[in-house]
This record gives structure tokens, sequence and C-alpha cells, in this order.
């Protein structure tokens, strides 16, 4: 059984949660908060596998909270976010604190929140799963991989000329892209880059990233040109893919429905590199649930790419770089602070 603090000022929004988390069979809900500094109180108290944290709420509010919590009594907490470009920004600090995910308050009411039981519980199992048996070391040790054999390995790596660089993430990738993105080289090729979020949140995903980074990093437009030393990030709710167009390469952001269970996909846009670069490419898969992303990365991974996964001792959750590793598509893995050495390596920037 999952143990889950939920605090948030609303009553009838706790009871709507309290509900579908248990009656899921699978959690229990052992305290109530109605505030930030109750919250601390429970989460001190009772020593609970979950926090769900609101992030507006009287007497403290959840960001405040949160900083507090993960000082004095770590674990994993959710944050209970709003689909406003305020609740977007606050979400993304809140995720650089430490947070491991979100959810997205219902706009359509709380009972909406029944219709996502089965993924927030996989969500919570997935997070519970590594905090309980996994210690997080600040730096993963690189490993080769035992993996699948494919038809047309990949290189093994040294100082080429590469073109782009193609990213994907999800849950717990917003405190990786921080320990990733402000190390890549100002000179480096075009990194195009999918990390799950709604629309409205990849936007300050983005300008975090920009303030943090020497590179610029921005949300991409459709037809935008692909340029040195600049990251794009996929919005919201689109997909995204690398288009040529005449001699140069730019981008194609379009309303494309969800592909593998996601809009943005990391497998839309990882095809799409591998049908326009070969061996002048690299791919890196961060953490994040489920298996978006390892079949793109196959096919750039026969084409000649070099892939690298981000390894499970530094992963939130290790499932998209798991999937990939188990298809034979990734080289090597490493920890999430030396991922951005290891591309600047390989590309020679």
């Amino acid at each position: 059984m999952i143990n889950v603090v939920i605090a948030d000022d609303s009553a009838f929004l706790r009871k709507i949660l309290k509900d579908v988390l248990t009656g899921t069979g699978k959690i229990l809900v052992v305290g109530e908060a109605k505030n930030g500094k109750e919250a601390i109180a429970f989460v001190k108290e009772k020593k609970p596998d979950v926090l769900i944290l609101d992030i507006e709420m009287p007497v403290m509010n959840g960001l405040e909270a949160l900083r507090r919590i993960m000082e004095e009594n770590p674990l994993p907490v959710f944050m209970f976010s709003s689909l406003t470009v305020n609740g977007a920004s606050v979400t993304v600090k809140a995720l650089e604190y430490g947070a491991v995910d979100y959810l997205l308050k219902p706009v359509s009411g709380p009972s909406k929140l029944v219709e996502i039981a089965d993924e927030l519980l996989q969500k919570i199992e997935a997070v519970v799963r590594m905090s309980r048996f996994k210690k997080y070391p600040k730096t993963g040790l690189a490993k080769e991989p035992t993996k699948k054999v494919l038809s047309t390995p990949a290189p093994q790596i040294s100082s080429r000329k590469i073109d782009i660089v193609a990213i994907g993430s999800s849950t717990g990738g917003v405190q990786a892209a921080l320990a990733l993105a402000p190390n890549l080289p100002e000179d480096i090729c075009p990194v195009v880059w999918v990390q799950h979020m709604p629309p409205g949140f990849t936007k300050s995903f983005a300008d975090r990233l920009n303030n943090q980074s020497k590179i610029v990093v921005k949300e991409a437009k459709n037809n935008e040109p692909l340029e040195r030393g600049t990251c794009y990030i996929a919005p919201g709710s689109f997909q995204m893919a690398v288009q040529k167009q005449g001699a140069n390469y730019s981008l194609k952001v379009y309303e494309g429905g969800r592909v593998s269970g996601h809009a943005p996909s990391c497998n839309v846009l990882f095809e799409s590199v591998a049908q326009h670069f070969s061996s002048n490419a690299i791919g890196a898969i961060l953490t994040g649930m489920g298996d978006d992303g390892s079949d793109g990365l196959v096919k750039m991974h026969e084409k000649g790419a070099y892939i690298i996964g981000q390894d499970e001792s530094t992963c939130v959750v290790y499932g998209m770089p798991r999937a990939a590793h188990q298809k034979g598509a990734v080289d090597i893995e490493l920890g999430i602070t030396d991922i951005a050495s290891r591309i600047s390596k390989a590309g020679g920037f």
C-alpha cells in the first residue's frame, strides 16, 4: 500500500482526489492538509511515500512548503497545478525545486479526476518504486549496456561532424534539462527537444532553460530554420519534426494528434531526424515513463547516429531510457551530469 498526503485548500477537491486514489485499492491517504504549513507537519509526522501539493494555498503556499520539505524531509512530490500562464511558470519552478511531476487541475470540474485515475496511479507507482529502492548519486558512472544487436550497429564514438542533437524526456525531465542544457557549449549545432508537457508549460520551460544556459533556448515555431547555438523545445499539444527546405533544415510544428500516447511525441521527432540525418546526428533519451522515443531511436541508430541514454541511477523514472536500451538503440548510458560533456566530445564542440 502506498501512503499519500494530499494538501489543497479545497475540501471538496481533497475529497474527490482521496476517493479517486483510495478507489484504486493501492493507495491509502494518511493525511489531508489545508495549507503548506499543515503539509510540512503531516509529512514530518506521517512520513508518506508521496505528497500531492497544491500551489495556491493560504498561510503558506505550495512553493514555499515544497522548498522546506525538500530541505527537511525530502520525498516524491506531485504539484497540483492550474493550466494558466502563471500556473505553468510556478510549476516549472516547483519542478526545479525537486517536485517529480505535476497534476493538472481539471478545468471542467474536480469530477474529471476520475477519468485520469489510472494514469495517476501509474505515475505514483513508478516514482515510489524508484524512491523506495534506488539511491540517487549526483553523477552516474558511464557503462556500456548489454543490448540487442541491431542489423546496422552505430560506429563507436569519436569526434566527428555532428549537425543535429535530438533529445527526448518526460517525468523528471525538467530537473534533467536543468542539469544538461546549461552545460551545452554555445557553438553547438541545433538541438531539438521533446519534453512531455501541456501547452503553456513548454514556453515557461524553454524560458527557464534559456535563463540558465549559454545557448539560446526557445519554444519552437512552424517553419523556423535550424540555427547553431539554439535549442528548440516542442510546444505542448503539437508534434514537432525536422524537415528539409532546399539545402537547409527547418522545423515542422503541427497539430497531429497523439503519437505513442503523446503530443509532442519523441518518436515523431526522432523518426524525422532518422529520415534526414545519419552518423552526423546524436540522440539522447532521458528520464520518463513509458517507451516513447524507443522506436525512433532504433531508426536513428540504424542510420549510424550515436545514442546516449540517461542511466537508471540518475533517472526519476527509468522507463523511456530502459525501453530504448532493451531495443538495442543505446550506445552508452551516462549519469545526467555527464551527458553534456559526451555530446560536446562527440561533436568536437
